[in-house]
C-alpha cells in the first residue's frame, strides 16, 4: 500500500514537472523536516531495473556515496538548493533532484536528468545488518 502511495506521488509530481505546474504538497515537506530525514541515513534502492544493492548515503557534511553490490563506491559533493530540492555532481555533470516523498522508512526521488527527462527512483531506509546479496562469481 505503501510502494502504491509512493508511485502515485512521484507519478504526480513527475507530471506537474513535465506541464510546468507547481508541485504539490507532499508529507514532510519543508526545508527542515525534509533534512533531518534523509541525511546521514542509508538508502537502498528498490527500483528493480537498479544495480543489485544500490545504495545512497546524503552525508550532513556534503558527501554523497554512491555504491551497489556490483560497482565501486563513489564520492560525490551534493547539497540542499531550495526547500526539498537537492543537487549533487556525477560524471562531470549537475544532477538536480527534487524529494517526492519521504518518511522515516521511505524515500522518493525524481531526478532532472537534462532535456526533460526525468528519472523516479525510490528507496527504503537499511536497518543493519545487511549484507550485499549473493552474486554469481
Amino acid at each position: 500500500m505503501l510502494r502504491a502511495a509512493l508511485l502515485l506521488a512521484l507519478a504526480a509530481l513527475a507530471a506537474c514537472a513535465r506541464l510546468g505546474v507547481p508541485a504539490p504538497a507532499l508529507p514532510g515537506s519543508g526545508s527542515k523536516g525534509v533534512t533531518k530525514l534523509v541525511e546521514n541515513r542509508v538508502w537502498i534502492s528498490e527500483d528493480p531495473d537498479a544495480p543489485r544493492g544500490m545504495l545512497r548515503i546524503f552525508l550532513s557534511d556534503g558527501t554523497l556515496v554512491m555504491t551497489s553490490c556490483t560497482e565501486t563506491y563513489r564520492l560525490a559533493p551534493w547539497r540542499w538548493v531550495e526547500g526539498s530540492t537537492l543537487v549533487w555532481e556525477e560524471d562531470g555533470r549537475i544532477l538536480r533532484a527534487e524529494v517526492a516523498v519521504v518518511e522515516r522508512d521511505s524515500l522518493g526521488l525524481v531526478i532532472d536528468l537534462g532535456n526533460g527527462e526525468l528519472l523516479s527512483q525510490r528507496f527504503h531506509a537499511a536497518e543493519a545488518p545487511v549484507v550485499c546479496p549473493d552474486l554469481p562469481r
